[in-house]
């Protein structure tokens, strides 16, 4: 059987009188290595927030995160990414004045993707090993024909796949993508299911936050649900469908099955 890769324990966070994540007794769940989770609640429930957690974007106000037997709390924001954790958000990030090419070579010599790593100019180096594997992830996201081109040209659903490309020369351990289909066309849709089913199979753990239910649903094998920042349910997609909790607080009788 598959261990535990991530385990949130007891997680909390608070803005003032705000409890956005863990209400009273915190937010604990479990991510088995090589599995496919959603993340899924209403709007505000603390998915994205709990992403932060995860991430290190926020301190957690109580509770900890684990990451393959590393306690996040001991890890600098900045080298997260390099115990295997690839994260996306809900906003695509990009240097939009440079080329794709380069905007995936920027985030693979620098795990803090920030202004400073590109005026350093670090990525104008890159080895020609480093720029075939920029190459093959942009390849397999479907941007092979957009290599050369400014990032400022494309589409907003062709920058969540450069998004996606940028964390994939990483090969993390882990990838949390924060809305993924979010302005992404029915036909881009299709393709990023198979590329995230396609990662999956070759035992990459994802954990995905997204409201296009339908797509989630077809793809994951676990779905946590969250309301208020506190756990609702967790199962199977079939076992979340039939869920009253869930019918009743977010997903309606449209979705039950």
């Amino acid at each position: 059987m598959s261990s535990d890769l991530l385990v949130v324990e007891n997680l909390r966070k608070q803005f003032g009188g705000l409890k956005a994540v863990g209400g009273d007794d915190g937010l604990s769940f479990s991510v088995k290595e090589g599995s496919f989770v959603g993340l899924i609640g209403p709007n505000g429930a603390g998915k994205s927030t709990t992403f932060n957690l995860i991430s290190g974007v926020l301190e957690p106000t109580a509770g900890r995160v684990v990451l393959a037997g590393t306690d996040l709390a001991n890890v600098r924001s900045s080298d997260i990414a390099s115990l295997g954790l690839g994260r996306t958000f809900q906003t695509p990030r990009a240097f939009m004045s440079l080329s794709v090419l380069d905007n995936v070579l920027v985030g693979a010599k620098s795990s803090g993707e920030n202004l400073r790593s590109v005026l350093l100019g670090g990525w104008r180096s890159s080895e020609p090993a480093l720029i075939e594997k920029a190459k093959a992830a942009l390849t397999r996201v479907g941007l092979e024909d957009r290599v050369t081109e400014t990032v400022s040209n494309l589409s907003g659903g062709e920058l969540r796949m450069l998004e996606v490309a940028r964390q994939l020369i990483r090969d993390p351990k882990i990838l949390l993508l924060d809305e993924p289909t979010a302005g992404v066309d029915p036909s881009l849709q299709g393709k990023l299911s198979k590329i995230l089913t396609d990662l999956h199979k070759e035992g990459r753990t994802l954990i995905v936050v997204e409201h296009n239910l339908h797509f989630l649903f077809s793809i994951a094998d676990q779905i946590i649900v969250l309301q208020q920042g506190e756990l609702l349910s967790s199962g199977t997609p079939q076992e979340i469908k039939t869920d009253p909790k869930v019918v009743a607080a977010y997903l309606g009788d449209e979705h039950a099955a």
